[in-house]
């Protein structure tokens, strides 16, 4: 129950970040919003975590988040003074996911070999998603061009990038005259 009414801020919050972004709010016109609108909210929040964390036993679940929110309490509000920092850091996470998930996975490579070859692989996807390249699409047209039609096409490696991808997609695209 009391967690509950914790996540009635939090949601509180986020509701309001969002009505901001609906609202196409950037720069000092959001700072303004979130000093208005949000700070209030947090300062509510930070006033019942006063209240309940010491109704709290210590190893209670819901004492550690707040002790946590406590602890990390400035860090966690800067959002209300910088306009360019998010309310959450749920991009950050989703890169450090990513990256733990392939450190596990990277366990099965096979050996060195494999690893090499896993690098590379996670190179040109790297490239074709900072690109706005569509990976296995790219792969395609790689492989055709190197696989079973390569007497078809001459082309040498750098020809073959995802930059050149790109290039022949925008050719493709254009029309002739």
């Amino acid at each position: 129950m009391l967690a509950a009414e914790g996540g009635v801020y939090l949601s509180a919050m986020f509701d309001a970040e969002a009505e901001a972004k609906e609202q196409g709010l950037a720069g000092a016109a959001l700072l303004a919003w979130r000093q208005a609108k949000t700070k209030p909210i947090t300062e509510r929040f930070r006033t019942w975590m006063d209240a309940v964390e010491p109704t709290l036993v210590d190893d209670d679940p819901l004492a550690k988040v707040i002790r946590y929110f406590g602890n990390h309490w400035d860090n966690l509000m800067r959002f209300l003074t910088d306009p360019q920092l998010p309310l959450d850091n749920s991009a950050s996470e989703r890169e450090f996911q990513a990256i733990a998930k392939l450190r596990l996975n990277s366990l099965f490579a096979g050996g060195t070999e494999g690893a090499h070859r896993a690098a590379i692989l996670l190179g040109f996807a790297a490239t074709c998603k900072r690109q706005g390249l569509n990976y296995e699409a790219y792969l395609v047209w790689v492989f055709d061009r190197r696989g079973t039609h390569r007497h078809k096409y001459t082309l040498s490696a750098a020809e073959l990038t995802p930059a050149a991808y790109k290039r022949w997609l925008a050719d493709k695209a254009s029309p002739t005259l």
